[in-house]
């Protein structure tokens, strides 16, 4: 499956929401509620507050995915999408 443009970040919170430590975000540039993919988790979800945050990684989007190091995380956007 195509996911280029990745974008990766580490977490805020250090993986304790997430379970780890960076997150990949699939076709980082398409829309997402009203802006890029890339742009909505710096500001929601798991960027946001610890409420928003734990409530997002509950049920995150197949379009990210979380690993203990970058590489990792790309890497298992293969399996989520």
């Amino acid at each position: 499956m195509r996911h280029h443009p990745v974008a990766v970040f580490a977490d805020r919170y250090g993986g304790v929401y997430s379970g780890g430590r960076w997150f990949a975000v699939s076709i980082a540039d398409q829309p997402f509620e009203g802006e890029m993919r890339a742009n909505w988790v710096l500001s929601h979800g798991p960027s946001a507050s610890d409420v928003e945050a734990a409530d997002f990684w509950i049920d995150p989007p197949a379009w990210i995915a979380v690993g203990a190091t970058p590489q990792e995380a790309v890497s298992a956007l293969d399996q989520h999408c």
